[in-house]
């Protein structure tokens, strides 16, 4: 089962590459950390890497494919001995995570404002775990944030300001109105709404 499970999950990663490649979007976390990974180093995923870049692609491909074997005779040779890491003490394990986080941090930028930033944002996350709220969503956001900020801005030089486009232009629209619902989608009262549509619905065929 255990097996089973993690290979459909590591399955998800290479179909998550493509909505990446193609649009810049990730799919999951590991594809925005990834993301992130080629914007450092000065790849700009989308529709234009393609012309930009035209090998890129297929060596991605070809290093996805060599990754599934690496994992595969690292997992038969090392699954005993990684099993043992669950055995070291908390107080122990802890301490180590905690310097490899701050390594981590500062190497991203070289900026020690990251480690004042690490604290705080390490504390919501804890406490969002805690509520039982998902971390891939809050990932996936400030990936995609400063594209957003850059995309809205264009927008609106572009319509010299103002809204109105987001509202009449039929894609802006729709994008808008999926956004929305996918929101209204989480809240108490959709959910009752659509409990209660679906009991009528069957007692109706039940009546029939």
């Amino acid at each position: 089962a255990v097996i089973s499970t993690e290979t459909a999950n590591n399955a998800c990663i290479g179909g998550a590459m493509i909505p990446l490649l193609s649009l810049g979007i990730p799919g999951s976390p590991p594809a925005a950390m990834l993301l992130g990974a080629f914007m450092l180093h000065g790849i700009q995923p989308g529709p234009m890497l393609t012309f930009d870049r035209p090998l890129f692609i297929f060596q991605v491909a070809a290093i996805l494919l060599l990754a599934s074997f690496a994992m595969w005779i690292t997992g038969m040779l090392l699954a005993k001995q990684v099993i043992k890491i669950l055995r070291i003490p908390h107080p122990l394990f802890m301490p180590i995570i905690a310097v490899l986080c701050v390594i981590g941090s500062y190497s991203l930028g070289l900026r020690i404002f990251n480690l004042y930033l690490m604290v705080p944002i390490g504390i919501l996350a804890y406490f969002l775990t805690e509520m039982e709220y998902p971390i891939a969503p809050l990932v996936i956001g400030v990936i995609l944030g400063p594209m957003a900020d850059a995309n809205l801005r264009r927008a609106l030089m572009v319509s010299k300001g103002s809204f109105l486009p987001v509202i009449t232009r039929p894609v802006s629209l729709t994008l808008v109105l999926i956004i929305l619902l996918t929101v209204l989608s989480q809240t108490r009262w959709y959910k009752t709404l659509t409990k209660k549509i679906v009991k009528k619905l069957f007692a109706k065929k039940k009546n029939k």
